[in-house]
């Protein structure tokens, strides 16, 4: 039976790197908050001003506001698409994305995890990363990828092709529903779940219906247990990206699952973070 002692020793080594990897990106990530309210308010504010961890939430907010003074947002926005192909570069997102694959992998391995599915596959950034962490695939768990939109599932084919080795099933699922009976069918229990920046834009709800097949589940995202918000927070709000509220969480965490906790909330409290980014939770 999991406990959180018990998943601790097994993930503690990593617990440490991540937290030493926050402390030190994020140092100055007040500097970004009040040159974020800066932009909000219409004042020129130059790149050369911003951390450089942080370049990239400077450009995705320039580019946001930009649209918005032109009065269209366009998701197809060539200079939008540029930066989230940057935002999935930076070495943030690549060390984010390891640490969930590795504490993933971990997890499975204790729990005797018989399928992996994966949330919100987007342009496979986290698959192929997950793909590298397996390694040799016998006895591994069956790996699940879905995502919301069809040409992200027809991508994986790119990365089949690159891991031939590799067996995996993709499927296709809006975690703002339930999963359907044709996903549970490919699902052995216990199944372990994961995701990276998925239910910012799926909203809390759809955390009930990850639970329906999820046994336990590494959730990548902002959560706020601060209840503080900044201009780049609002500004990200206007593109669908919704504040996750630790106090609202909370409960649907625990109606669906025994326990649970914020894995790096060490380093949030070391250096004031609004958010922590890494949540876990088994049943």
């Amino acid at each position: 039976m999991l406990t959180k002692d018990i998943i601790m020793a097994e993930l503690s080594d990593l617990e440490q790197e991540y937290r030493s990897f926050m402390v030190e990106h994020f140092a100055d990530w007040r500097l970004w908050a009040e040159a974020s309210q800066r932009m909000s308010d219409g004042e020129q504010v130059q790149e050369a001003e911003i951390p450089p961890a942080l370049v990239t939430e400077y450009r995705f907010m320039e580019v946001v506001l930009e649209m918005e003074a032109a009065g269209t947002f366009d998701w197809a926005n060539p200079k939008l698409r540029a930066v989230f192909a940057e935002v999935a570069q930076s070495s943030f997102y690549k060390t984010w994305g390891e640490l969930i694959a590795r504490i993933s992998l971990r997890l499975a391995r204790i729990a005797g995890v018989q399928t992996l599915i994966e949330i919100g596959a987007g342009r496979g950034n986290l698959t192929g990363i997950m793909l590298d962490q397996r390694g040799d695939t016998s006895g591994q768990p069956n790996l699940i990828i879905t995502d919301a939109n069809p040409v992200v599932l027809e991508n994986m084919q790119k990365l089949t092709e690159t891991y031939s080795q590799v067996s995996l099933e993709t499927f296709l699922w809006d975690i703002r529903n339930m999963p359907s009976q044709e996903l549970r069918a490919l699902v052995h229990q216990p199944c372990l779940l994961y995701e990276r920046a998925s239910i910012v834009y799926a909203t809390i709800p759809a955390i009930e219906n990850l639970a329906r097949v999820a046994d336990l589940v590494v959730f990548g995202d902002y959560f706020n247990n601060t209840g503080r918000l900044y201009a780049y927070d609002e500004i990200a709000k206007r593109i669908g990206v919704q504040p996750l509220f630790y106090d609202d969480i909370r409960p649907v965490l625990e109606q669906h699952f025994k326990d649970h906790f914020l894995f790096d909330i060490r380093a949030q409290k070391e250096i004031d973070l609004p958010n922590t980014t890494l949540l876990i939770a088994w049943k």
